[in-house]
């Protein structure tokens, strides 16, 4: 279970039983309880806890927008389960700018689905969902910027096919891990410009056909001196047309070398870039 999965999930135990109990128990004494009881050793670094207070604090104007957008539900004829998954989807999705608005409503569901009834992952599907569509024709959580993205990069998994099969680039970066070329979209530049500069400076590679989107991936960036923020990648699947490679000068990027796709599989240090391969392999029909 990822980390903050679960601390969504000591968060709803502890709006459930601070809404069962009217809200007379203090929310820092049910917390500390539920993490003791189901993540003796986790530490969410207080996320968990921010998310509570959070909904606490805007409780009305949430329920005000369940009330709205459930119309034939009275607020307290919703299940308790619900009504705080309702209510921790909804501040996560209008109110936390961090949180990609993809991600607060698959989170809302999926809790709805473990901890709700049958019909609960429907339900708050629906209402979120109309909320979004709302802010979406307000304009609401569209830019990168609102939704707590600071960088924007590009990249890219690059093919040749030879005689015994297909091989693919990896780079490997500064953490000792493989992974695939990609960089920071400079200015006014396109994501496909980058794309292919940043490949050509990290592979040395020269001939070049870009084939076509793969999608993209988001992670959280730690620098010295600076508060983590969240990059979005961009990844384009691509041809190339020679094979080869210049080890690039610099102390980022220790290699550069070809792989085959088990090879890939492997070697791949980082989650995200698992996912964008599987892409990669579906679109070349190497995906069986």
């Amino acid at each position: 279970m990822a980390n903050r999965h679960l601390a969504r999930t000591i968060a709803l135990q502890t709006l459930y039983e601070w809404d069962f109990n009217n809200g007379k128990r203090e929310i820092e004494q049910i917390i500390e309880q539920n993490k003791k009881e189901f993540a003796p050793d986790f530490d969410d670094q207080g996320f968990s806890l921010e998310l509570v207070k959070n909904v606490i604090k805007n409780i009305k104007t949430i329920d005000g927008l369940i009330t709205r957008f459930a119309p034939e539900w009275p607020i307290d004829q919703i299940t308790t389960t619900d009504r705080n998954v309702l209510r921790l989807g909804i501040y996560e999705l209008k109110m936390c700018d961090e949180i990609p608005p993809k991600v607060a409503i698959n989170e809302a569901i999926e809790l709805a689905k473990a901890f709700g009834g049958d019909a609960s992952g429907k339900f708050v599907n629906g209402v979120m969902g109309s909320i979004y569509k709302e802010m979406i024709n307000q304009g609401e959580k569209q830019s990168l910027t609102s939704q707590g993205i600071k960088e924007v990069s590009a990249g890219g998994v690059i093919y040749r096919q030879g005689e015994d099969g297909y091989y693919f680039v990896l780079i490997l970066d500064a953490y000792d891990k493989w992974t695939f070329p990609k960089g920071h979209v400079d200015g006014e530049e396109n994501p496909e410009e980058a794309a292919l500069r940043e490949i050509r400076e990290e592979t040395g590679l020269e001939k070049m056909l870009l084939v076509e989107y793969l999608g993209e991936t988001e992670v959280k960036v730690h620098r010295p001196n600076e508060k983590p923020f969240r990059k979005l990648i961009k990844y384009f699947l691509v041809k190339a047309m020679s094979e080869e490679l210049r080890v690039p000068q610099t102390s980022e990027l220790k290699d550069v070398r070809w792989f085959s796709r088990q090879e890939v599989l492997e070697k791949l240090g980082y989650e995200n870039a698992k996912e964008i391969f599987a892409k990669g392999l579906e679109k070349l029909g190497l995906d069986k």
